[in-house]
């Protein structure tokens, strides 16, 4: 089959690795890129988007301070491009930027819209136990994830779920999403389907050291606790204190027990680390305890003298 002849100007803005990843295809499909605006410079991100695309001859839009610069305005709209298609950015577009192109902005984001609207819905789709997600194409207005709706993709999440799986599973599906809508996009109107009002919707907030709100909370459920750690694995992590000390806590298995201790505290520090929950028991399978150290719960606790009673905790 002959490749198809792309005439559509495309701006593409994005920051690793969603954006890696639907970059990669859209190139390997010829279709016609005319500008790559990657992170601010100052993000850790940055040099590898830009040093990716140059490789691959495509031209590199910097700026100094923010997306409003006059300068750099003036360059994206002397590209005269089609559609701006957003791939994962951690800055809001200004309308000053939204403006600048034929047929406005697309973006793909990582669930089922207007549900999990925000930061990172990888980690509360799994924290809230939902059985499945999506990946939604939107129009993009001056507020987040707010925009018309292009297409959905539903699937199942996995029973074992992380927010790593589930972000390397939706990056591939976004790359697959965005191609096949800018294919359509070349002799076609997008198709653009409104978002209801309101503000009912499940949100998608950050999570962060920042935001005081990575730390486990032992009076929930076992069944809870254990989706939580999952959710944050690996890019942010669920900690809880131990005396003095700072513990990521990985990975965990959840044993269903009654028990009569309160919650937080060791139930057993034998052959591995147990902690008695608001309801059942967790067993701690993986752990990084202080700055460097990861190792397995039952290698953990033949090292730390763990005695049964002792707290876990936020404070």
């Amino acid at each position: 089959m002959a490749q198809k002849n792309y005439t559509k100007r495309i701006l593409f803005i994005g920051m690793p690795d969603m954006a890696l990843s639907c970059l990669s295809k859209l190139v390997k499909n010829k279709i016609n890129i005319v500008g790559i605006i990657p992170p601010p410079k100052n993000d850790s991100t940055n040099n590898l988007l830009t040093s990716t695309a140059e490789k691959l001859g495509l031209k590199v839009f910097q700026y100094n301070n923010s997306l409003k610069d006059s300068d750099f305005l003036e360059e994206i709209k002397s590209l005269n491009a089609d559609i701006g298609v957003v791939a994962s950015f951690n800055q809001k577009i200004p309308k000053e930027l939204l403006t600048l192109t034929k047929d406005g902005f697309i973006n793909l984001h990582p669930s089922l819209l207007p549900n999990y609207r925000g930061a990172n819905p990888y980690s509360h789709v799994i924290i809230n136990g939902e059985k499945e997600s999506a990946i939604t194409l939107h129009f993009m207005d001056e507020n987040f994830d707010t925009g018309d709706i292009i297409s959905q993709y539903r699937f199942k999440i996995d029973e074992n779920e992380t927010m790593g799986t589930l972000f390397m599973r939706t990056n591939d599906m976004c790359a697959s999403m965005l191609y096949e809508a800018l294919d359509y996009y070349e002799t076609h109107k997008l198709p653009r389907k409104p978002q209801p009002k309101g503000d009912k919707y499940k949100k998608a907030y950050a999570l962060s050291f920042e935001n005081h709100n990575v730390f486990i909370d032992w009076n929930k459920t076992a069944e809870e606790i254990e989706r939580f750690i999952r959710a944050l694995n690996p890019f942010i992590g669920a900690f809880t204190r131990y005396k003095d000390t700072i513990i990521r806590i990985n990975s965990a298995n959840v044993i269903k027990k009654h028990h009569n201790n309160k919650a937080g505290t060791i139930c057993d520090a034998n052959k591995s680390l147990k902690i008695a929950c608001g309801k059942d028991i967790l067993e701690i399978e993986s752990v990084q305890f202080g700055a460097y150290f990861i190792t397995t719960g039952q290698d953990l606790v033949n090292r730390v003298e763990f005695k049964k009673g002792d707290c876990f905790g936020n404070k």
